[in-house]
């Protein structure tokens, strides 16, 4: 590297499909357009019910707090789909090459493949046991991301990133649905019953 030359940040050298807003602050799906959709679906009833209460109750007494409390919850709702479809969902770092492991093999069994044919000396187990809280667990390895996942994280095949606590990559929200996520909308489950 020269030296006038500054290193380059995580996100600019991001090898996922990922779309990185603000400097890296924000962090989008590939199908981040569908976002537009998504708010164009929630605004069009809400409008139409606003347009629709005063043409029907515009004298009543109540017309105003009805008005004021549909619109807060049209923002609300508008803000927490922003919020969820640009976080982190809970993305898995990628190794840039395969794991040293004391678990490579030099015969072949039928349940260890080479990964990628990058590192043709060393076969990895295709999963491993991990100890989590003194129970033994199974993880499996992600030949793309080069890593060992984590329990209950698998890889999004749209984003082509290892998601903790993946549950699925949702499209109106253009982002996938993992611990972050979850957490965020059980909070707000929480808060609203």
């Amino acid at each position: 590297m020269a030296p006038d030359s500054s290193p380059k940040r995580v996100y600019q050298v991001w090898k996922g499909s990922n779309k990185f807003v603000f400097g890296g602050r924000l962090i989008f799906g590939p199908d981040a357009a569908s976002l537009f959709l998504s708010a164009l679906l929630i605004m069009g009833p809400a409008i139409a019910f606003c347009i629709k209460a005063y043409l029907k109750i515009d004298g009543h007494p109540h017309f105003l707090p009805v008005l004021i409390v549909s619109s807060i919850l049209t923002f609300l709702d508008l803000v927490f789909l922003l919020v969820t479809s640009c976080r982190d969902p809970g993305i898995v770092p990628r190794n840039s090459r395969p794991p040293e492991s004391d678990e490579a093999f030099v015969m072949t069994t039928p349940s260890m493949e080479w990964v990628n044919g990058r590192t043709p000396h060393m076969k990895l187990p295709r999963t491993k046991d991990v100890i989590v809280n003194g129970h033994a667990v199974k993880v499996k390895y992600c030949d793309t991301c080069l890593l060992f996942r984590p329990p209950r994280a698998s890889h999004c095949s749209i984003c082509n990133n290892c998601v903790q606590r993946f549950d699925h990559h949702c499209p109106w929200v253009g982002q996938c649905i993992g611990i972050v996520s979850n957490r965020l909308i059980c909070f707000f489950m929480e808060a609203s019953w």
